[in-house]
């Protein structure tokens, strides 16, 4: 493939040619060919190729100028060959030294294009095919209904044997972990307690009520887990108090130990989440 670049009056313009030779044999003469068919062969033919792009450059005056670039093939040129005047047209284009680069730069970039676009497989329809008479898709079957893939219930209870939930207060609202603060006294000097450290056998435990509860409040000992003993203080309005020593069951099999002390409604059944009133050292 060669092809012939020449630039008039700020148009690009590409005339390429695309020649072929049969193979000759060794010190065989070449058949002589016509002179009208060789100048025939070599003449520009935009009717069948021909490529045209636009391509903007700054010129000397700082404004931009649109250029246009043609490419025209030969007569009786191959759909092939004509592909690959493209392909000469692109690497001549790029070994130019007298084109601007930015000139490069968008002839290559719309030639490729060009040439993707011819070697790109369109879609193929018979000669003179009407397309409203192409082969249908096969309709979309009917989706399952989703209930098949479910097994059948039956009807729900009406009523249910499940008891009612503990309620305390009005509203029959879920109770919350009453609010108790614990301190610890001596014997004979219950009204002057202190902050609790240590619960001992001799330990008297009074309870000051945060809230009213007008149905009393469970008192829990727990230790390592476990629940060791409950008491049942009467009901309490906001800031009484009640005294409790601590139950002999707390301190079976230990020496010294630690003990949750827990609170919950005195009808809270049982599993229900107490509020939590303290940790302490204990000592039997």
């Amino acid at each position: 493939m060669r092809g012939k670049f020449s630039i008039i009056g700020g148009i690009v313009l590409i005339a390429a040619a695309a020649t072929s030779a049969a193979p000759v044999k060794k010190n065989a003469p070449a058949a002589p060919r016509p002179a009208a068919a060789t100048e025939k062969s070599a003449e520009p033919n935009c009717d069948a190729h021909k490529f045209e792009t636009t391509i903007k450059l700054t010129g000397p005056d700082g404004q931009q100028k649109a250029s246009k670039v043609k490419m025209c093939g030969t007569v009786g040129q191959s759909d092939a060959d004509w592909v690959r005047t493209l392909q000469d047209a692109v690497k001549k284009t790029s070994l130019s030294p007298q084109m601007p680069q930015a000139a490069k730069e968008q002839i290559v970039a719309a030639v490729n294009a060009e040439i993707d676009r011819l070697t790109k497989p369109a879609l193929a329809l018979p000669e003179s095919a009407d397309i409203s008479k192409l082969a249908k898709s096969a309709p979309p079957k009917a989706e399952a209904p989703l209930s098949r893939d479910y097994g059948s219930l039956g009807a729900l209870p009406s009523a249910t044997n499940v008891e009612p939930p503990h309620v305390l207060g009005p509203g029959a609202a879920i109770a919350e972990a009453p609010r108790l603060t614990l301190r610890c006294a001596f014997a004979g000097d219950e009204d002057r307690p202190i902050a609790c450290d240590t619960i001992d056998r001799d330990t008297i435990m009074v309870f000051r009520a945060d809230d009213a509860y007008p149905r009393g409040v469970a008192v829990r000992f727990v230790r390592k887990g476990d629940s060791r003993a409950e008491l049942d203080l009467p009901a309490l309005k906001m800031g009484q108090t009640a005294n409790l020593r601590l139950p002999s069951a707390v301190c079976a099999g230990v020496v010294r130990s630690r003990v949750e002390i827990q609170a919950l409604g005195a009808n809270s059944p049982s599993g229900t989440s107490a509020g939590t009133i303290g940790e302490y050292d204990l000592r039997c």
